[in-house]
């Protein structure tokens, strides 16, 4: 028996660094959003007592390591572990979110890892064992407690695994993805941030309040485009100099609300329609840069 398991990319729509802990992790409030961009996995039982990892890499980029560090054996071997698991399963995975790009694909591969073993096994997820998958998603990474969630829009604080699912009823407007080709680092993004005014922090946080108010309304993207923010792009880093370029080219299309993703590479904006997001993807494939034309989910 064998099952697969989509693994959806996400944007941040807004991020503002509110802090610092002791271990070093910064805290955050954030909006997430799940887009139509996915790895897949298939996940099959097979003969043994471990999980085995194969890469089907369709990005033709950097390559991924299956080896025993990689995110999804380690999400793998918690779960054997906690649910104590003794059989082989079999686990490839078709990768198509880039790397390094602020969209969240380890994290979601763990993520759905964690949930595709349990759909496998047949495991039954109370709330205890919900409780138990989103604490071994905490040690993996700090965006995999959102991909466990099954709402598309979240507001997170903490290190981001703090989630409040935020209820949208209208479909967002089409978005524009580009990945500009190169990976950003997170840890020295947020090293390299200047250091932020209390005022202004607070004064951000009432925005992403007008932002979710905006969303949750219906409006238009004419009115809460404005309101997209990023801390992270303030970042003093050569790598996001390039990043600030991508953004320009994009805004130069006329896609609105054009912000990077988490710590980046990749940057997004929304178009008005179908065709409209067409051709801004037509004008941006003058660029070495991977772009898609997608949306948040419904």
């Amino acid at each position: 028996m064998s099952i697969k398991q989509q693994c959806p990319a996400k944007v941040n729509l807004f991020l503002e660094v509110t802090g610092k802990k002791p271990n070093g992790y910064h805290t955050l409030s954030t909006l997430f959003a799940k887009i139509n961009l996915y790895d897949v996995l298939e996940l099959e039982v097979v003969n043994g007592n471990k999980p085995t990892l194969e890469i089907i890499d369709e990005l033709g980029t950097e390559p991924l390591s299956a080896g025993p560090d990689n995110l999804i054996l380690r999400a793998a071997r918690a779960f054997y572990h906690d649910f104590h698991v003794g059989v082989g399963v079999k686990i490839i995975l078709t990768k198509r979110i880039p790397m390094g790009a602020g969209l969240g694909g380890g994290s979601s591969d763990a993520a759905g890892t964690l949930l595709g073993l349990a759909r496998l096994l047949k495991i039954n997820l109370t709330a205890a064992k919900k409780k138990k998958l989103h604490d071994i998603g905490v040690k993996l990474g700090a965006d995999v407690p959102f991909f466990l969630k099954d709402a598309n829009f979240c507001r997170a604080t903490g290190i981001g695994d703090r989630l409040r699912p935020v209820k949208i009823a209208k479909s967002l407007p089409f978005m524009v993805l580009a990945w500009p080709g190169f990976p950003s680092p997170t840890g020295p993004v947020y090293t390299a941030l200047p250091p932020r005014r209390r005022a202004d922090v607070l004064k951000n946080l009432s925005q992403l309040d007008k932002l979710v108010r905006s969303l949750k309304r219906g409006r238009p993207v004419e009115e809460w485009g404005g309101f997209l923010f990023n801390r992270l792009e303030q970042a003093d880093l050569p790598v996001l100099k390039e990043v600030a370029q991508a953004r320009r080219i994009m805004e130069a299309t006329g896609a609105r609300g054009v912000r990077m993703s988490g710590s980046g590479s990749s940057v997004f904006g929304f178009v008005g329609s179908h065709a409209e997001g067409e051709r801004v993807v037509r004008r941006l494939r003058a660029y070495p840069w991977k772009v898609y034309l997608t949306s948040c989910h419904g």
